[in-house]
C-alpha cells in the first residue's frame, strides 16, 4: 500500500512538471518574438521541432522503454553491464542521426525554402548526441517507480533553456548578434540544459541507484535491443508530439508556399513568423486541458475494463467532458479576445484573422490527446503513433495545397482539418474498443448557451474597458483582456454548473467548493 501511494505521488509530480514545463515553454515565447520580432521567431520556430524531437525522445520514448526493458530483465536491472548495452545502443543511434542531420542540414534548409537555415540546423544535430545520458538514467529510475527524478530533471531542463534563449534575444535586440544566432542560441540552451539535467540525475544516482560491478548479464542481438528501446521509444514518442508534428510539417511547407503565394523571401519568414504565435496558446491551452482533464480521473486500462466496464466507461465519459468543456471555453473565449491578445503579447494585430482559424484546432488537440492516452491504458500504442504519423502527411499535404492558395490562412485550415481527422480516428477506435458504447454524454445546448453567455461578457467588458482606459497602450490593454478573462471564465463556470452540464457525481469529483457541487 505504501509503494503504491508512492508511484502515485511520482506520477502526480511528474504530471506537475509536465505542465509547469509546458506553461515555461509556452510563455517564454512572448518575450522571444518582442525581442527579435517576428523573423526571429520565425527562425526559433523552424529549428524547434528538430529539438523538440531531441527532447521527446529523451523525456518520454527512450527512458519509457528503457523502463519497461529493466523491468522485463528484472534479474540484471541492478548490474552495470546492462546498463552499458542500452546506453551504446542509444548512442549508436544518436550518432546515425546526429549524422544525418549534419550532413543533410543543406538539403533540409533548401527544403525549408531557406537556405540561411543551414547552419543553424546543422547545429541542432549536436543536441541528439546528449540525449542517452539523461534517458538512460530516467530510464532507470523509473524502472524502480521513481518518478520524481524525471520530474525535477525537466523542471531544470526548461528553466535553464528559457533563461538562456531569453538572454540570447536580448543580445539580439541589443544589435550584438544577428537574428539567425537565435537558433545558436536555442542549440545552446537545449546543450546546456541536457547537461545540467544529467548532473542532477548522476548526483541523484550515486546516492540512491546502487549498481553492481557483475558483468553476466543476457546476451541480446543488437536486432532485439533496437526493437525494444530504439524502435518502442520513438512510438511512445509519438504520442506526446500532436503539436510538434504540425510545427515540422509547417517548418518544410510554410515559407516555400507563401512563396508560391506571391511572397518575398523577406516577407515569407515575417508571415511564418505571425503564424507561429498561435503555438503557445495552442500548447498551452491543449496541455492543460488534457492534463486537467485527466488528473482527476482514475486511470484506464484495460484491466479495468474487463473487471468493472460500468465505472471504467463512467470515467471514460467524464473525462471528455471535462476535457471538452475546457476546450470549448478556451476557443471562444480566444476567438473573442484574439485581436487584444494579439496586440498584448505580440505588439500588433497582423494574422488575426488567420490565428482566429487555429485556434478552432483546440477543439480537437486536447480530446486528441486524452482519447490517445486512453487507447494507450488500452493496449493500442502502436495504433495512435500511427494515426498521429497519418496525420503529419496529411498536414503537409494539406499545406502544400492550400497555402499557396490562400496564404498563412491555408496553414491554419490545414491544422484545423489534420487535428480533426486525429481526433475523429481516436474517437472511432475508442469506440471500437469499448463495444461501441457512447463516450460523449453532453447535453450540448447548455454548452453552447454557457458559450454564449461568455462571449457576450468578454465582449461587453471589453468594450467597456476600451471606452473607460481609451486604451492606447499595452499596460491598459493587460488590464482589459486580464478583466475579461477573469469574467468570461466566470461566467462560463457559473453556466456550466448552475447549468447542470456536470451531474452532482461529476462534480464530486472536481477540486471545487462544496456549494457549487451541490449545484
Amino acid at each position: 500500500m505504501k509503494e503504491t501511494k508512492y508511484v502515485y505521488k511520482g506520477a502526480f509530480a511528474l504530471l506537475l512538471a509536465g505542465i509547469f514545463s509546458k506553461v515555461i515553454s509556452a510563455f517564454y515565447r512572448i518575450p522571444l518574438q518582442n525581442l527579435t520580432g517576428d523573423v526571429g521567431f520565425y527562425i526559433y520556430q523552424q529549428v524547434y521541432p528538430i529539438l523538440g524531437i531531441a527532447f521527446m525522445l529523451a523525456l518520454y520514448g527512450f527512458p519509457a522503454a528503457i523502463s519497461k526493458y529493466l523491468a522485463e530483465h528484472n534479474r540484471h536491472r541492478q548490474q552495470k553491464g546492462i546498463y552499458l548495452q542500452l546506453f551504446t545502443t542509444l548512442m549508436s543511434v544518436s550518432i546515425l542521426i546526429f549524422l544525418a542531420i549534419f550532413l543533410l542540414s543543406p538539403v533540409i534548409a533548401e527544403w525549408m525554402g531557406d537556405n540561411n537555415l543551414r547552419d543553424p540546423i546543422r547545429h541542432t544535430a549536436w543536441v541528439f548526441l546528449f540525449v542517452p545520458f539523461v534517458a538512460l538514467l530516467r530510464g532507470g529510475f523509473q524502472s524502480l517507480q521513481w518518478m520524481q527524478p524525471t520530474a525535477y530533471s525537466q523542471m531544470i531542463e526548461q528553466i535553464v533553456r528559457a533563461s538562456i534563449i531569453i538572454i540570447t534575444a536580448i543580445f539580439i535586440y541589443q544589435g550584438k548578434i544577428s537574428v539567425y544566432q537565435i537558433a545558436d542560441g536555442a542549440v545552446i540552451a537545449s546543450i546546456l540544459a541536457l547537461s545540467m539535467s544529467f548532473a542532477f540525475l548522476y548526483l541523484y544516482s550515486k546516492k540512491h541507484l546502487n549498481l553492481s560491478a557483475v558483468s553476466q548479464v543476457p546476451e541480446i542481438s543488437l536486432r532485439n535491443l533496437f526493437r525494444s528501446i530504439v524502435l518502442a521509444g520513438i512510438i511512445i514518442s509519438l504520442n506526446h508530439m500532436l503539436l510538434l508534428l504540425m510545427q515540422l510539417a509547417d517548418a518544410f511547407t510554410v515559407v516555400p508556399g507563401l512563396l508560391s503565394y506571391g511572397n518575398s523571401l523577406a516577407e515569407a519568414t515575417s508571415w511564418k513568423g505571425i503564424f507561429d504565435r498561435g503555438q503557445p496558446l495552442l500548447q498551452l491551452v491543449t496541455i492543460v486541458g488534457s492534463s486537467f482533464a485527466m488528473a482527476f480521473v482514475p486511470q484506464v486500462t484495460k484491466m479495468n475494463w474487463q473487471m468493472n466496464r460500468q465505472e471504467t466507461l463512467e470515467n471514460i465519459r467524464l473525462t471528455t467532458k471535462i476535457c471538452l468543456l475546457i476546450s470549448v471555453g478556451a476557443t471562444v473565449g480566444l476567438i473573442a479576445l484574439m485581436p487584444e491578445i494579439n496586440q498584448l503579447f505580440f505588439k500588433n494585430e497582423m494574422g488575426t484573422f488567420s490565428l482566429r482559424i487555429l485556434t478552432i484546432s483546440l477543439l480537437f488537440t486536447s480530446l486528441s490527446v486524452t482519447l490517445a492516452s486512453t487507447l494507450q491504458g488500452f493496449g493500442y500504442m502502436k495504433w495512435t503513433a500511427f494515426v498521429l504519423f497519418s496525420g503529419l502527411w496529411i498536414k503537409t499535404g494539406l499545406n502544400q495545397w492550400l497555402v499557396p492558395w490562400l496564404g498563412i490562412s491555408g496553414g491554419a485550415i490545414a491544422t484545423v482539418i489534420t487535428v480533426a481527422f486525429i481526433f475523429v480516428s481516436n474517437y472511432f477506435l475508442l469506440r471500437h474498443v469499448i463495444k461501441n458504447a457512447r463516450i460523449f454524454v453532453i447535453p450540448w445546448l447548455k454548452v453552447v448557451i454557457a458559450s454564449f453567455l461568455m462571449v457576450i461578457s468578454v465582449i461587453g467588458l471589453k468594450q467597456a474597458g476600451n471606452y473607460l482606459l481609451q486604451v492606447d497602450n499595452r499596460i491598459a490593454l493587460f488590464f482589459v483582456v486580464i478583466a475579461s478573462v477573469i469574467a468570461g471564465f466566470i461566467v462560463y463556470a457559473i453556466a456550466i454548473i448552475y447549468g447542470r452540464v456536470l451531474s452532482s457525481k461529476e462534480l464530486a469529483t472536481l477540486p471545487l467548493p462544496s456549494k457549487w457541487k451541490k449545484g
